[in-house]
């Protein structure tokens, strides 16, 4: 039998591994057959390595490895390369029938290892060796394994009882859900609380959120109910009567179609009306004819919810009454609200179109909203992106007459703030286009009232002329916003001629204002008196940086300075006159900076007499903090011009030091955020360079020179005309100075 060849020899081949002595299956008669055969032991049945020889059974010292058995023939028994805890049928049925020949198996061994014959499967898919090279590969197939099913059954059903929990934990969420919804619909069936609901469904609010504010649902849904009864259905109610809700505001033209933070629709009108009678006029952002259309017919085309938000917010800070100046508990509550038009606003702007007209209109007066309330630094990114999208527009969506009226009005603001901060304009302003010229001027029936009060209905009307306001506006900032391009250096330093230039361009356009805009001594409308004041606070930007050149006359620098102080004591008279007339309750924020320009230019410039000074100080102390009360803004000028007049040497008495408050304690950043700057002041100190030297004397010059010869032409002119008309042509540099 240790002759004749096993069943495996015949296919068999040189070098095949043996199998592992603890799994075959021998008699005593192969047990001397099998002498030269030893095992090895090896903690990795896995492992493998060349079959050993008599050469390789040592190492050079003549002792044997480490982890290797010696035989007195120096042979050893090799570990498969690799053994599958799952073999393939043909593998297995070959196994068996070796086992059950009891055979010698060193002469099998011996020509496997010569045939190259694998004596076990490898477990490769789809076929192992063994099959592939019996030609076996198409009937190669493994049994799925015993363990292995039994770990992946017991992993399918942790799966499927976790779905189950989890579908078990959104039933009952949907229960009360359905709860939730149910007891929202009943809320606006009543109409009790309608109006805050839909307010805080369009700020994105979730129902749970809604119905814990409205008070937890008495029946929620348990576990076993049925909630898919209600979900589609209630889902769709939320929506439907949302739906009617609005349409029942659109067919009785409800104010509270706009907006949803107060349930009054008579305080929605008032907040509108006060924003046009004192804000619109001074700032016309938009037309007022077409906006009261769509607001009252409830329709979107010249309106909508967020430019009725930002509007009432705005004229929250014009709410005002003489027995609550001490009412602190009121003026928290103004404070409330007008921060709840404003997160209204910014909800309502988060999915608005940023094209579209009114939106631009609304990040405008987002502007004058933040600044009112001390945020300058958000409210000109605001005003910024108003502007850049202005300019980028395409398409028209609006009749010309509004565009052009948005338009003119929100890049005459961009460079009112530019001017009043020194800052230089990010989108220029036409200089060939004629301001509102497609905009038909003011007719008889456009009307101004001194509307404060519900009740003030039947004071006298008078005629508006806003519109004309708003050309003379943009005319004025036209030539603000060229000052501002020379004294920055865009157009190379600045020379005597293009100052006087700019400042003869001044004089011209207050010589050319409309007879209905001159008069401002028997009770002008505000906005009027606003246009004067910004006219006299330009041209103290443009002529005080002369003051701080050198190569001066002393004559000439008198002169000139004579000049600044004129036109800011003009000014300061025009701010008087507005807060006898109408107090600085109602005014616009930009009306503010105004105000500390001009007392700033008459108490540096002016004699350095003590009770004038006085007097210039506590009005503009006195000023800030009347407005302050609707103007949070006021504060941190209060505390900038008190840092001005420590600049100046000017000190103050303790009267005044105690006007100021708690102002004086104001910080830095508080200082940056009111202004984009620490300071309102002037930054001489940047402009100076970029002025050629000897420029105020030049100019000086230059100005004698220009408007003497001018007087004597015009009265050459008048002589040999004789008439009247020639009069009225002749221009006279002191009566201008003195307007």
């Amino acid at each position: 039998m240790a002759d004749q060849p096993g069943p495996l020899d015949q296919s068999g081949t040189s070098g095949a591994r043996t199998q592992r002595s603890d799994t075959m299956s021998t008699d005593d008669s192969s047990n001397q057959s099998m002498q030269d055969v030893q095992p090895v032991s090896s903690t990795h049945p896995s492992s493998s390595t060349n079959p050993p020889t008599s050469e390789t059974t040592s190492t050079s010292s003549g002792q044997p490895r480490p982890g290797t058995a010696s035989s007195s023939t120096g042979r050893k028994r090799k570990v498969p390369d690799s053994v599958t805890p799952n073999a393939c049928t043909n593998c297995k049925k070959a196994r068996a029938k070796v086992s059950k020949l009891s055979i010698p198996l060193g002469p099998v061994i011996k020509d496997a290892r010569v045939l190259n014959v694998p004596l076990q499967c490898d477990g490769a898919k789809p076929a192992c060796k063994r099959c592939v090279n019996r030609n076996l590969r198409d009937t190669c197939h493994y049994e799925i394994h015993a363990k292995t099913a039994k770990e992946q059954m017991i992993r399918e059903i942790q799966r499927l009882q976790r779905k189950n929990e989890h579908l078990e934990e959104e039933k009952d969420n949907l229960g009360e859900k359905n709860s939730w919804i149910e007891q929202i619909i009943a809320s606006l069936k009543n109409d009790g609380q309608g109006t805050d609901i839909i307010s805080r469904l369009k700020r994105g609010e979730s129902h749970q959120t809604i119905a814990e504010w409205l008070g937890r649902p008495l029946v929620t849904a348990r576990r076993g109910e049925d909630p898919q009864s209600l979900s589609p259905t209630t889902e769709h109610s939320i929506t439907e009567a949302i739906t009617q809700y609005h349409r029942r505001m659109v067919e009785d033209r409800d104010p509270r179609y706009w907006t949803n933070v107060t349930p009054e629709a008579s305080l929605i009108e008032h907040l509108v009306y006060l924003y046009f009678t004192w804000i619109h006029p001074a700032h016309m952002l938009f037309d007022e004819g077409h906006f009261m259309t769509s607001f009252k017919e409830c329709s979107d085309t010249y309106c909508s919810s967020a430019l009725v938000n930002i509007i009432c917010a705005m004229s929250c800070n014009l709410l005002h009454d003489e027995s609550w100046e001490d009412d602190g508990q009121t003026r928290a509550g103004i404070e409330l609200m007008r921060n709840k038009f404003i997160d209204e606003t910014r909800a309502l702007m988060q999915c608005a179109d940023r094209g579209k007209m009114t939106t631009i209109q609304t990040y405008a007066i987002m502007f004058l909203v933040e600044l009112g309330s001390g945020n300058a630094l958000l409210g000109a990114s605001h005003l910024r992106l108003a502007v850049e999208t202005l300019v980028s527009r395409t398409t028209l969506e609006q009749s010309s007459e509004s565009e052009e009226i948005s338009a003119w009005g929100i890049l005459t603001l961009h460079t009112a703030w530019s001017g009043l901060t020194y800052q230089k304009p990010t989108i220029p302003i036409p200089t060939t286009a004629h301001p509102l010229n497609n905009v038909p001027m003011d007719q008889k029936d456009d009307i101004w009232r001194f509307y404060r009060q519900p009740g003030d209905t039947d004071l006298s009307d008078r005629a508006s002329f806003s519109r004309i306001v708003a050309s003379e506006d943009a005319k004025l900032f036209r030539i603000v916003h060229e000052t501002i391009l020379v004294y920055c250096g865009s157009r190379g330093r600045a020379s005597a001629r293009s100052v006087l230039d700019l400042y003869g361009r001044f004089l011209e356009w207050q010589e050319n204002l409309p007879l209905e805009l001159q008069d401002v001594e028997n009770e002008p409308l505000p906005h009027v008196l606003v246009l004067h004041i910004r006219y006299h606070v330009a041209l103290v930007h443009l002529l005080q940086p002369l003051l701080h050149l050198d190569r001066f006359y002393q004559e000439s620098y008198e002169q000139l300075q004579s000049f600044v102080i004129r036109h800011a004591k003009r000014g300061f008279h025009l701010l008087d006159r507005y807060s006898r007339l109408y107090t600085n309750y109602y005014l616009s924020p930009l009306h503010l900076f105004c105000l500390v320009h001009i007392c700033d230019a008459v108490v540096r410039y002016d004699d350095p007499d003590e009770a004038r000074r006085t007097e210039y100080i506590h009005y503009c102390f006195t000023s800030l903090e009347q407005a302050k009360v609707g103007y949070p803004l006021a504060g941190p000028l209060q505390k900038m011009f008190r840092t001005a007049l420590s600049d100046y040497k000017v000190s103050i008495s303790d009267e005044l030091e105690s006007i100021i408050g708690a102002s004086a304690r104001i910080g830095l950043e508080e200082l940056l955020e009111a202004c984009t700057r620490e300071s309102y002041v002037q930054p001489i100190l940047q402009i100076v360079p970029n002025m050629e030297t000897g420029l105020g004397q030049d100019f000086m010059d230059g100005y004698h020179q220009q408007y003497e010869s001018r007087t004597v032409e015009q009265s050459q002119e008048e002589r040999s005309s004789g008439t009247a008309r020639g009069k009225q042509k002749r221009v006279d540099i002191g009566a201008l100075l003195n307007r």
